[in-house]
């Protein structure tokens, strides 16, 4: 085992880079940073803990952690290592985080998060700025986004809670869930269902080749509507007969188009 700690007061961005087993990052009220890292798996685990880079450096007008664990010349023996990550950081902190296949767990308030990983499973709670992951594999799970998600992985479940701003998803197969998109939403899958819960206004543009979409207008919204299923059902709960919203109503322009699922239009 591994501990290291850091005074790290103001602005704070911690740059996590492993190459396989688990990150667990938690944000709690303090100005220290606290790196727990532990490897184990003979030989090889105590020359990858003794090599591996935990540092503090300076950032502009605040701090950057740095944890790097990498050696080429035990990359054959990762698979039969155990790898783990244990951080705790001021809240608002932001984070980076490039890997090969390790999952991760961060609890608490961020600011904003990068993600980049072959596989893997990803899950955040709060991030109050923007939010970027490309994945190649594995689920994404991200609570709320205070900014926008930009969002692309071949394949593996996306799930997105509140997202205040602009949400862009590409991916190739897997299921993609908004529960409440705040700004404007482009979804494009080849396969995997799309689903978004709620919406209240901008423009939401969904395609998919193989897959159903669903989409929940708020009550109260002027909704125009461009559907299409090419040898999938349409429906709509938003039917003629609806009161009129009002002149000044928030618009969903809907444009969603799927070849071969459905295309479902609620209210949410």
């Amino acid at each position: 085992m591994r501990r290291e700690t850091f005074e790290t007061p103001g602005e704070l961005t911690l740059d996590v880079q492993l190459p396989s087993g688990r990150i667990e990052i938690e944000a709690f009220e303090s100005t220290t940073t606290e790196v727990e890292l532990d490897v184990r798996g003979g030989e090889e685990a105590a020359e990858l803990l003794e090599e591996a880079r935990i540092e503090l450096r300076q950032s502009g007008g605040g701090h950057e952690v740095v944890v790097e664990v990498e050696n080429r010349r035990l990359s054959r023996f990762w698979r039969r290592l155990d790898i783990r990550v244990r951080i705790r950081v001021p809240q608002g902190a932001n984070l980076r985080v490039s890997t090969a296949s390790a999952d991760l767990r961060a609890r608490g308030r961020f600011g904003w998060f990068e993600a980049e990983a072959a596989s893997g499973d990803m899950e955040v709670d709060h991030i109050s700025g923007n939010a970027t992951a490309k994945a190649a594999s594995g689920d994404l799970n991200l609570a709320s986004v205070g900014g926008a998600a930009n969002i692309n992985t071949a394949s593996g479940d996306i799930k997105l809670g509140h997202v205040a701003g602009e949400v862009v998803v590409k991916a190739a197969s897997g299921d993609v869930t908004v529960g409440d998109a705040g700004g404007d939403a482009t979804i494009s899958t080849a396969s995997g269902d799309q689903r978004i819960e709620a919406v209240t206004a901008g423009k939401v543009d969904l395609k998919s080749m193989s897959g159903d979409i669903s989409v929940g207008i708020r009550q109260g919204s002027n909704v125009w509507v461009d559907a299409r299923a090419m040898s999938g059902d349409l429906s709509s709960e938003l039917e003629l007969g609806d009161e009129q919203p009002a002149d000044d109503a928030p618009l969903v322009e809907l444009r969603a188009a799927s070849m071969s699922g459905d295309v479902n239009v609620v209210r949410a």
